[in-house]
């Protein structure tokens, strides 16, 4: 049995905004939510802003919050998301959203790297440079600008599902017989 997934399609309204519209459908497009991970340091003060910023760049976008290394890998690997925003103050920063980050590229998640400057990136880790980053305080604009750029890559790439639960234990799951 082949499952096709609908392609998609981001359409630009005249605000300026992004939405994703699924296609391939008679009719009227149906348009779905963008699904936005933040994973960021919910101690510090410096990603607040960017969240509110995000909604307002935005149509219709449903923003999860992680606020460890953990959290961000567990919710990347059961969930999709259009775009994983990580920056770079999650402990033991800068090394943490580093390594986040490198760990989402590899399994092919668009990524924005949240950072006031790219010298914080760890040397060891060239492919974070090529990532598109914006800062803290970024203005509509820019977190419309590095999203586009962070998707345009990933949009050709088929990705894998997200795992079943007992997967993600590596014990076997049971499914329905047909």
């Amino acid at each position: 049995m082949t499952a096709r997934r609908a392609a998609r399609e981001r359409a630009t309204l005249a605000s300026g905004r992004l939405q994703v519209v699924e296609t391939r459908r008679p009719g009227p497009r149906s348009v779905r939510s963008f699904k936005i991970l933040l994973a960021h340091d919910p101690r510090a003060a410096t990603c607040d802003p960017l969240a509110r910023a995000i909604e307002a760049a935005l149509e219709n976008v449903e923003i999860v919050d992680a606020s460890s290394i953990d959290d961000a890998l567990l919710a990347s690997a059961t969930e999709r998301f259009d775009a994983c925003l990580v920056c770079l103050d999650l402990p033991p920063a800068p090394l943490g959203g580093a390594r986040l980050a490198a760990e989402l590229v590899g399994t092919n998640h668009p990524v924005v790297l949240v950072t006031r400057s790219q010298r914080w990136l760890p040397p060891d880790r060239p492919a974070l440079q090529s990532l598109p980053w914006i800062p803290p305080d970024a203005g509509t604009a820019e977190i419309t600008r590095a999203i586009t750029e962070a998707t345009s890559e990933c949009d050709s790439v088929i990705r894998r599902r997200a795992p079943l639960p007992g997967e993600l234990l590596d014990a076997p799951a049971f499914r329905a017989r047909r």
